[in-house]
């Protein structure tokens, strides 16, 4: 065998020759939502359990979400069937709601009145499982203590309105302080951690996970963890390792490779480097859906790895332009649809029109929405909001439209090291005012001709503080005469990737042939999501993440009785 300090990735090797360190029955690799998922699932089915984070502190994009009662830093799992939707009154039909996800996770494959609703086999049987299996993974973690939830009684999902979804709220739970407040993603973290320390769970910070060990006969029998400065630990692992890394949001290079247009970063952990994608390789995995993303469009100020995203963009004379002044997208769309407006591609001016796109707004909105994209909350010490200075931070404030594109430019001159060679249209002026009177029309009339802005109960809902007025539509409203008006520069960015190796049914990763790797699983932003291109409503990736982490743990844990 090789020196352990310059370990392969995959290393082939004979069980009774590896100097193992320590030998556990089940490894798992990151610690958050999908990590402690499957550790809890393992070890409540008396297997020891050994969970390795990569960074010097647990939780990883998990523990970074924020929390509250908006959906602008909110912490949920988003659960089909889950056990709380009785007490809603509402009994959800399993051949509806497999529809509206197939109808979003496969949109160009989805057909009603075909078999697997379009769907090839597999992605169809991850989409029965979830439906499946996510409620008795979220009732069990509920159970056992590690997540006291409650459901979103009036939380739309992001497409309430399609008809192919027959329960349009309900299905979002979120964390229960003792207080009954709402917690972070820090706050499921903790609890998931206490409870599966008390199940006599190891946790081990700063070990990634570098190789996966295989015997003769292909089977994941270790791993090789540590700094690549000092030796390796080699973990045995009698029954499987459950791979629960993160995307490649954090990898430059993956980054560019795989993504479908300009992304600039994100709002993932930093241990979140695609490491999974590169033992993949290694092992022959088939690698899937790497061009998706769970998008957000970030500040620019703040890029590329902001605290916070622009997850809804309040006020009603408020519009999104492009370089040319144009608007290029409905603003009231949820963040993942939103932020595809900037990879359009115009072949005429070889050129990406939408990269960057700049909300545009007036007085009325900067001094009704406190709270600007990007900004975490700043609240007084009872949890009011504090009134903001107009033009402080990323905010860009000029009394006439000329003046805002001069200082809109001047800001892009200073990010040539994000932006080269991106500035506003000479004609963007003329665009601008063009776009302006165009909007002031339309809202009078209260439909937007352009986007559909408001035609949905979600966007109406998502809109942010309404003025007092007789405007039909109450996401829309004429632009004020004179200045002050203002500016937020946005960019493309992601929660964190979604492409990896695929799974079956059981979380176990696939071989390019269909066959699966012995012992070894998948769960979280490291797998080829389930959801496929679909963002189906707040709450999506954590709930994934538990249900497939949970599968994986209990798999992992009886495999000498599964295969």
């Amino acid at each position: 065998m090789s020196d352990v300090s310059t370990a392969e990735l995959v290393q082939l090797a004979d069980i009774e020759d590896v100097p193992w360190d320590t030998t556990v029955d089940v490894v798992v690799a990151g610690s958050g939502a999908a990590g402690w998922s499957a550790a809890i699932a393992a070890a409540l089915q008396g297997s020891s359990v050994l969970v390795l984070e990569k960074e010097s502190s647990i939780g990883g994009t998990t523990a970074k979400a924020g929390g509250g009662t908006d959906e602008i830093a909110s912490t949920w799992f988003w659960i089909c069937n889950h056990p709380w939707l009785k007490e809603l009154g509402i009994i959800e039909s399993k051949d509806e709601t497999l529809r509206y996800l197939a109808r979003l996770s496969r949109p160009e494959l989805f057909n009603p009145d075909s078999r697997n609703l379009g769907l090839p086999q597999d992605e169809y049987e991850l989409l029965v499982t979830f439906y499946d299996r996510g409620s008795e993974a979220i009732g069990a973690l509920s159970d056992c203590g590690a997540l006291p939830l409650r459901p979103l009684e009036e939380t739309l999902d992001y497409y309430a309105d399609l008809p192919e979804n027959k329960t349009p709220k309900g299905r979002g739970l979120y964390f229960a302080r003792n207080d009954g407040s709402e917690g972070t993603g820090a706050d499921i973290v903790e609890s998931m951690k206490n409870v599966a320390v008390e199940l006599g769970v190891q946790v081990r910070t700063s070990s990634p996970v570098r190789g996966v060990i295989v015997d003769e006969e292909g089977s994941v029998i270790g791993v090789s963890s540590g700094d690549r400065a000092a030796r390796m630990m080699l973990v045995r692992s009698l029954k499987g390792v459950v791979m629960a890394t993160g995307g490649f949001t954090r990898d430059v290079e993956l980054i560019r490779s795989h993504l479908r247009g300009p992304v600039l970063g994100g709002l993932a952990s930093e241990g979140n480097t695609g490491d999974l994608v590169r033992i993949s390789g290694a092992l022959g995995l088939d690698i899937a859906n790497m061009n998706e993303a769970w998008y957000a469009p970030m500040v620019l100020d703040l890029a590329p790895y902001p605290v916070s995203a622009a997850f809804r963009l309040p006020g009603d004379s408020m519009i999104l332009v492009n370089r040319f002044g144009q608007r290029a997208v409905n603003e009231k769309t949820t963040y993942n649809e939103m932020t595809r407006a900037f990879f359009q591609w115009d072949s005429a001016t070889a050129s990406y029109p939408n990269f960057p796109l700049v909300m545009i707004y007036d007085d009325s909105v900067s001094q009704r929405c406190r709270q600007m994209p990007g900004d975490a909350p700043v609240t007084d010490g009872g949890g009011n909001p504090l009134p903001r200075t107009p033009g402080e931070g990323h905010e860009i404030v000029a009394q006439t439209w000329d003046e805002l594109a001069q200082k809109i430019d001047e800001k892009l001159s200073k990010f040539q090291n994000l932006l080269p060679g991106v500035k506003l249209s000479r004609d963007f002026s003329n665009g601008l005012a063009e776009t302006i009177s165009r909007w002031n029309t339309m809202s009078d009339s209260g439909i937007d001709e352009d986007f559909a802005r408001g035609g949905t109960s979600t966007e109406r809902r998502r809109s942010g503080e309404a003025r007092v007025n007789d405007m039909p539509n109450p996401t829309m409203h004429g632009f004020a005469e004179t200045g002050p008006y203002y500016a937020v520069v946005l960019v493309p960015g992601t929660l964190d990737t979604k492409g990896g190796p695929r799974i079956d049914i059981n979380s176990r990763l696939l071989r390019s042939d269909g066959s699966f790797v012995p012992g070894l699983y998948g769960a979280g932003n490291c797998i080829a999501s389930p959801a496929g291109q679909a963002y189906w409503a707040g709450g999506t990736t954590l709930g994934l993440a538990a249900t497939f982490g949970w599968i994986a743990g209990n798999h992992a844990a009886n495999r000498n009785e599964n295969g």
